[in-house]
């Protein structure tokens, strides 16, 4: 894993930026996370707007209405880089679509995933990491919830959902009592394909996300732990303010 301690989250994001600008090409997919630290980082790309990938996606999303009021799909829109990109002709492939139920959804967004890991040569994720150390919309087990995207038989499952008992706060957010509502994801296997993984971790609100994910222990109590396994650890960026 790379690994790059910045002083700032402006001097992040402007690290994050040169990296996507050396990677990302036309022949490139570009697999977007929603939430609050990769936000500031789609707003530098619209603006200055220099990358130019040959498809952007999603990692995961809260289920619902197309551009419901807490999907990631809306942030990022929010940002102004769904405008930028259409702008250059690049498709946005969104995982919310009316009337759908969530498996379905699952199951339709998975064979895209599959299609496009296949066409395009080069893929990107953005990640951020969360405080209970969860990844995309993958949630670590709990006292009251097992996740069953930890269960057998989904060697070749790109994207899956589940149901969190606990429901999300108005604000999004998955700290406690609150969990992750109805969720679609990329599962490990997704992101085992990848070709680079850019994890953003900035503020001192992360500290506790950083400690969990460095210590010992399953990726069922911290998903982001999968980030250091030996299959896709060379894969992955990991820039940060927090010290390590």
């Amino acid at each position: 894993m790379q690994q790059f301690v910045v002083s700032s989250d402006l001097k992040g994001l402007d690290l994050a930026k040169q990296k996507l600008e050396e990677f990302v090409d036309r022949k490139t997919v570009l697999f977007l996370s929603g939430g609050r630290t990769p936000l500031p980082l789609y707003k530098k790309l619209a603006k200055e707007r220099t990358i130019n990938p040959g498809a952007v996606a999603i990692v995961d999303e809260r289920y619902g209405e197309p551009y419901h009021k807490l999907s990631n799909e809306l942030s990022i829109k929010s940002s102004g880089f769904l405008d930028y990109i259409h702008s250059i002709n690049t498709p946005f492939y969104s995982m919310l679509k009316s009337w759908k139920i969530r498996e379905e959804s699952a199951r339709e967004y998975d064979e895209l995933v599959h299609y496009l890991l296949g066409w395009f040569h080069k893929s990107v994720a953005i990640l951020g990491l969360g405080n209970d150390g969860h990844i995309a919309g993958i949630a670590p087990n709990r006292s009251d919830f097992t996740n069953p995207l930890f269960g057998k038989d989904r060697d070749n499952v790109f994207v899956s959902e589940y149901k969190d008992p606990l429901k999300m706060s108005p604000e999004g957010s998955t700290e406690a009592p609150y969990g992750f509502g109805e969720r679609m994801t990329l599962t490990f296997h997704a992101l085992a394909q990848m070709d680079l993984i850019m994890l953003l971790v900035f503020g001192k609100d992360k500290k506790k996300g950083i400690k969990i994910f460095t210590e010992e222990g399953s990726v069922e109590e911290a998903p982001a732990r999968f980030l250091k396994q030996s299959q896709i650890t060379d894969k992955v960026l990991l820039i940060t303010d927090q010290k390590i």
